[in-house]
């Protein structure tokens, strides 16, 4: 093959190549626009369409929602706060009896769980002071009647000696002497009825103890009591339940040991432990609603009287004390019990009932009627809820009547109204 044949062979296999990479090319880039991705969906196409700003019921759907509505009102503003707690004995209404003296047990007339008036004996006791005092106490009145006929003899001496000195039968010296004696005779009488009160008194402290009257004063009259009651006796000092006895009959018992612990149960406290948080805005005299698990559904109205001055570093929360008028002696120590404590806020504030509030679109509404079937729904701020009523601290004035009991139903017409219709 000459030289010349050489070269067009040599041209000619150069451009079949080069047409065969273009058209390779060519293909590849037909390919790779086929496998493009077509471009996303506007994500306004995703939103959901805007909610109506009004609700329209017909005649009909009006009458079956049966819908009820309440005026946003003004009232002083309450703070809830909800604590756990225990229920426990009125300490200050919480005895616990023994002996005055070292005595022997004669008998132990009650036991635990027994309910007591005031007045009734409840241990009778052979006390070893009380002879000796009632023995003192006699000698000390018989002392007492002989001063007194001294004096009674020593003033009428004087008396004579006025009329004696009136007439010359009776020197002035005479006189002063019989004034003397009168004078010591009403002094010996005053050191012995001192001494009378001192063993009256100390037989006040060995006898029974006396019960309190409902007005506070105390009643000279007992319970009828055995003839043992004269050497004493421990008494209830007011209507209530024996809590515990801590010794029987035959006891060698002094003034150290509770013989009787009674329980007035018209009152109980609830201990509350409220958090530290809240703490502050408790204060004594606030109201309190309390539940407990034993009574499903029932409600016991109490009143703050004591809030501690420290916090418990254990658990970061401070120790209320409520009191409970406990009547019917439905509540017992040891309760779980929950308090809600209603503390004022210091202003006033607007309130709806909570049946007004709902949830749409993950804003608190409420629904506003506009008559004739109309309701407009209005987004509000809540704020603290007590007693079935919240406060709306903004969007919401006072006198503005609002959907309370059938509020749902308007609702869900309102997001039915906002899904588009697909026919």
């Amino acid at each position: 093959m000459t030289n010349d044949h050489r070269s067009r062979l040599r041209f000619s296999l150069a451009g079949a190549g080069i047409f065969a990479l273009c058209g390779a090319l060519l293909i590849l880039h037909a390919r790779s626009g086929a496998a493009a991705p077509e471009p996303a969906p506007s994500s306004a196409t995703n939103e959901a369409p805007p909610l109506p700003a009004t609700v329209d019921l017909s005649a009909d759907a009006l009458a079956n929602f049966n819908l009820h509505v309440a005026k946003a009102e003004l009232r002083p503003g309450v703070h809830t706060i909800t604590a756990t707690g225990t229920i426990g004995f009125d300490a200050r209404r919480l005895a616990q009896l023994s002996s005055p003296s070292r005595a022997r047990i004669i008998a132990v007339d009650v036991a635990a769980g027994d309910h007591v008036h005031a007045g009734q004996r409840l241990v009778a006791l052979d006390e070893f002071d009380l002879d000796d005092v009632n023995s003192q106490a006699a000698g000390a009145q018989a002392a007492v009647a002989d001063a007194k006929a001294a004096l009674d003899e020593a003033e009428a001496a004087l008396e004579r000696g006025k009329e004696l000195l009136a007439t010359g039968g009776l020197a002035q010296s005479e006189l002063d002497r019989r004034r003397a004696q009168a004078a010591n005779a009403q002094a010996m009488l005053d050191t012995r009825e001192a001494e009378l009160r001192k063993w009256r008194g100390m037989q006040q402290r060995l006898m029974p103890i006396r019960a309190a009257n409902p007005r506070g004063s105390e009643t000279a009259t007992l319970a009828r009591l055995s003839p043992a009651d004269s050497r004493g006796a421990l008494v209830a000092p007011f209507d209530g339940v024996i809590n515990a006895v801590g010794a029987a009959a035959g006891d060698i018992v002094d003034t150290s040991v509770p013989i009787v612990t009674l329980a007035d149960l018209s009152t109980m406290w609830l201990q509350a432990n409220v958090p530290e948080r809240d703490a502050a805005a408790v204060r004594p005299g606030q109201t309190a609603i309390v539940t407990l698990d034993a009574y499903p559904g029932r409600r016991f109205d109490a009143r703050v009287i004591d809030v501690a001055d420290q916090t418990d570093p254990g658990t970061g929360t401070v120790a209320v004390r409520c009191a409970l008028p406990n009547s019917d002696g439905a509540l017992r120590a040891n309760m779980f019990a929950t308090v809600d404590i209603e503390a004022p806020l210091g202003h006033d504030t607007v309130l709806v009932p909570d049946a007004a509030l709902q949830d749409v679109n993950g804003k608190t509404a409420i629904f506003i009627p506009l008559g004739n079937g109309r309701f407009k729904w209005q987004a509000v701020r809540t704020g603290y809820a007590a007693q079935g009523m919240t406060e709306i601290p903004e969007g919401l004035s006072a006198g503005t009547p609002v959907v309370s009991d059938g509020s749902y139903w308007l609702k869900a017409a309102l997001m039915k109204d906002a899904i588009p219709d697909e026919g």
